[in-house]
Order: C-alpha cells, then sequence, then structure tokens
C-alpha cells in the first residue's frame, strides 16, 4: 500500500512538471485563510458561478462549493492536477466541473458571475482583453474578478484585501 502512494505521488510530481512545460503556470497552493479572504472580497454568495483560472487542486473550488455557490468552474491544464482536483472535489458531484484546457483558448461559462485567479505576471499582462472579449456572451453584466498577488494593468481596483484585488469587468 506504501508503495502504491509513492507511485501516485512520483505520477502526480511528474505531471505537475508537464503540465508547466506546456504553458501553465507553477502551482503553488494557496492557504485556506487566504482563500476564504478571497471569497470574502468578491462577496460571494447562493446564486454565484465561480470559476477558477488555474484551479490546481480545486482549494478555492471546494471553500466556494462549502459556502453554497450555485456551479463552480475550474481551469487546469496540467492533468495531475485536473485529476487531483476532481478526486478532491466529489462529494460536491453534480455542481462543479474540472476542464483540463488553456482558458485562453476557451469560453467561460455563461453564467460566470465570479472569477478568481492566483497567476503570473505574464499571465496577467493578457488576461483583461482576454476578459473584455468574453463579456459578449455572458449573462451577468458585471462579473467580479478576484485576484491574489498579481493585478491587472491598467485596470482601477474596486477593493483591495491584504495581497489580493478585486475588480470589475
Amino acid at each position: 500500500m506504501v508503495v502504491l502512494w509513492l507511485v501516485l505521488g512520483i505520477l502526480i510530481i511528474v505531471a505537475i512538471g508537464i503540465g508547466v512545460l506546456f504553458g501553465g503556470a507553477p502551482f503553488v497552493p494557496t492557504r485556506r485563510a487566504w482563500i476564504k479572504q478571497a471569497l470574502d472580497l468578491s462577496r460571494i454568495g447562493k446564486d454565484d458561478v465561480i470559476v477558477d483560472l488555474g484551479s490546481g487542486n480545486g482549494a478555492v473550488l471546494g471553500l466556494a462549493l462549502e459556502r453554497g455557490v450555485k456551479y463552480a468552474v475550474g481551469y487546469e491544464i496540467n492533468p495531475g492536477l485536473a485529476f487531483w482536483s476532481r478526486l478532491h472535489l466529489r462529494r460536491f458531484r453534480g455542481r462543479f466541473s474540472i476542464r483540463m484546457t488553456d482558458f485562453f483558448r476557451s469560453d467561460l461559462p455563461p453564467d460566470t458571475t465570479v472569477i478568481y485567479m492566483f497567476q503570473t505576471s505574464g499571465v496577467m499582462r493578457r488576461i483583461k482583453p482576454y476578459l473584455l472579449s468574453q463579456k459578449s456572451h455572458l449573462r451577468c453584466k458585471r462579473v467580479r474578478v478576484v485576484c491574489f498577488g498579481f493585478s491587472i494593468p491598467g485596470e482601477a481596483v474596486v477593493r483591495a484585501l491584504g495581497g489580493m484585488n478585486l475588480y470589475e469587468f
């Protein structure tokens, strides 16, 4: 049994490395307290659909689901982390989806109301045009975007808390 867990751990580490090679940001787990602050900053509620751009292990989605959001969607380019987050979130069956894809090449769900991201500065330089391109098919007039660690260049911060900024698009 120990050997099985060791092999599984090695496979996950290798998959994480492969994901970074194919353009994904490195996986950096976010502390639970910081995730709670991000959800508080966004004023997330039961009618919200949250999207995590680079969902990693699914921790942000899990805490949002625990708070009763309607639905949670994660975009994760790394197959190992996508698998891990599906496993982590399995108790919320039917209330989440993990999309193993580059979000820049995908459309956001039409019901998106909140977006969370902890990305690199390179991604943040490209995020504003992406978000603006998505506005035409979103049902919500103002989408709340919480960015942890990095800001969106040229965008006004609506509220800030610790190392997080809230924007509205």
